[in-house]
């Protein structure tokens, strides 16, 4: 089924929006995000396969989560 018009545009400015959302985390941030939003890691998972204490991996995603809703709202 083809997505209408409308639905399309919608769509490709929230890509637009999450993208350059995506683009005020470090690289790091982006990493924890990445992993646990898009490919629905639990945290424990991505601190094993980052190599990195639970703590940090809960940190970063807590500023990171800071970050892009300070950005999102500034669009909202």
């Amino acid at each position: 089924q083809e997505e209408a018009p409308d639905d399309a545009v919608v769509r490709k400015g929230d890509e637009v929006r999450i993208s350059a959302a995506m683009a005020t985390l470090t690289e790091e941030q982006r990493q924890v995000v990445r992993l646990s939003f898009f490919e629905d890691r639990p945290h424990s998972e991505i601190a094993e396969r980052l190599t990195l204490p639970l703590g940090t991996v809960k940190s970063r995603l807590r500023l990171a989560l800071m970050k892009l809703r300070a950005h999102w709202e500034q669009y909202s």
